[in-house]
């Protein structure tokens, strides 16, 4: 039972990481792959940078710079503020991609942006442990490849900084079925999969 809830949670990810590209109407067919050890070697590589003093104005500032790039995710508010945000060698992670350093952080942000016709982050309180920053946050979502299908979805963000407040690391952890459930075709087959996954944990 263990086994064939494995390969159906594997077969689930396939799903969702092609799927993904499909919704958002990028022109990659196929997601790279995720290497764990590269958020790892990220991580480390940033252990020892001192953060901005807590509640000093170089922190207000980062956290009022990050706010305001993530209350219109688009092209052009991109373009004009990604290079005040994050440091010039900064790492980004999310469910689907790893990026290193402001120039492929930009061209990344750029390509995800441009397929949306509106795409908004409400961030919530932002939460400091030692040098370690985290922010809950609602992403509101519509997409050029299903314009009747408004979506939501909440996560979470785990940044750091340098001392100058300029994010040198950024991790997202999120639920991306959120966005297939909402397709007909798509929809059908992730909810199928995962509903087999909850009962094969259930019968274990």
């Amino acid at each position: 039972m263990v086994r064939s809830t494995l390969s159906t949670h594997q077969t689930l990810s396939r799903i969702l990481m092609l799927s993904f590209l499909t919704l958002i109407g990028c022109s990659r067919s196929t997601p790279p792959e995720i290497d764990l050890t590269q958020i790892d070697q990220a991580l480390q590589r940033t252990s020892n940078t001192p953060a901005p003093a807590p509640h000093s104005d170089i922190e207000a500032a980062a956290f009022e710079r990050f706010t305001h790039f993530y209350n219109e995710y688009s092209a052009d508010r991109i373009a004009s503020n990604v290079r005040n945000l994050y440091a010039k060698d900064a790492f980004f992670a999310d469910p689907y991609h790893l990026v290193q350093g402001i120039d492929s952080i930009e061209d990344y942000f750029i390509a995800m942006a441009a397929p949306a016709q509106s795409c908004t982050f409400e961030i919530g309180k932002i939460q400091r442990a030692e040098n370690d920053f985290y922010c809950r946050w609602t992403m509101h979502l519509i997409s050029n490849a299903a314009p009747d299908q408004p979506i939501i979805a909440q996560g979470l963000t785990h940044m750091r900084l340098n001392p100058a407040g300029k994010i040198i690391f950024h991790q997202d952890y999120w639920d991306t079925s959120v966005l297939l459930d909402r397709l007909p075709v798509v929809g059908f087959w992730t909810k199928l999969v995962k509903n087999r996954i909850l009962k094969g944990m259930n019968h274990e």
